[in-house]
């Protein structure tokens, strides 16, 4: 356990990170953002977990940035240093630590709520959480990562849709756009993730972060260069350990009788 901001729970391999305000359903603050990297840092550095589960306490994901924080007389500097650190960090750290995350989303998932999640390499939702942009509606533009995931998860015209619209998208149908890896009904969510995370905690921590890594830089580059990534870290992987004993696994396991 840490703190009262954020949780920690280690076992059997997978990391347990809860955003512990559930009753302000789990808005962020400076100071909380701030615990959750470092939450994330410690766990990502124990070579004993392989898969990351976030996920906010109670009924709800987060509802983005608490107001009261929005209250507060704050002028632009002080905003950009923020946005970088820890809002922004927050997000990449999130997208390049080793370990796969899954995030765990129900109720309510509002602003930087949603770009919290959807830095996940997994989201499961249950079908009655509602997902929303709410910054149209707030006069600000998008943060938490948001003008990155949506066109590159959804596609341009369905991002402008989400975004420009401010409206609520249920879980169900998150899903069903691409926007995240799974819907599933509230009584079955804790069960899934369960289930996924014990997949994930039994593969290879060096070729998920590798393969995370990959997938990420892809983005922005050709395939020459993609191609050129690949051969070069998979030519490292080749020689490892853990390829010649899958593969003796494997040959040991088809051997006739």
């Amino acid at each position: 356990m840490r703190g009262k901001l954020a949780l920690i729970r280690k076992k059997n391999g997978i990391g347990n990170v809860t955003i512990n305000r559930p009753h302000v359903m789990n808005a962020v603050t400076i100071e909380l953002m701030s615990t959750l990297i470092d939450a994330f840092e410690e766990i990502a550095s124990d070579e004993n977990i392989r898969v990351i589960v976030l996920e906010g306490e109670g009924e709800n994901f987060s509802t983005g940035a608490d107001m009261a924080l929005l209250q507060r007389d704050i002028d632009s500097s002080q905003w950009l240093e923020w946005m970088e650190d820890p809002i922004g960090k927050l997000i990449l750290t999130m997208r390049t630590i080793p370990q796969p995350v899954i995030c765990k989303v129900r109720g309510n998932v509002i602003g930087y709520g949603v770009g919290l999640a959807l830095a996940g390499d997994f989201v499961v939702a249950s079908h009655d959480t509602r997902f929303r942009e709410v910054f149209v509606n707030l006069g600000v533009t998008l943060d938490g990562g948001a003008s990155y995931f949506l066109p590159r998860l959804v596609g341009m015209a369905k991002a402008k849709e989400i975004a420009l619209l401010g409206e609520v998208i249920d879980g169900r149908t998150a899903a069903s756009i691409g926007l995240i890896y799974k819907s599933v009904p509230e009584e079955e969510l804790d069960h899934v993730v369960e289930s996924l995370a014990g997949v994930l905690s039994k593969k290879s921590i060096k070729s998920m972060s590798t393969i995370k890594k990959n997938l990420e830089k892809s983005v922005n580059m050709t395939l020459e260069e993609a191609l050129a990534w690949e051969a070069f870290h998979q030519a490292i992987l080749l020689t490892g350990n853990e390829l010649k004993e899958s593969v003796n696994r494997f040959s040991n396991s088809h051997k006739k009788v």
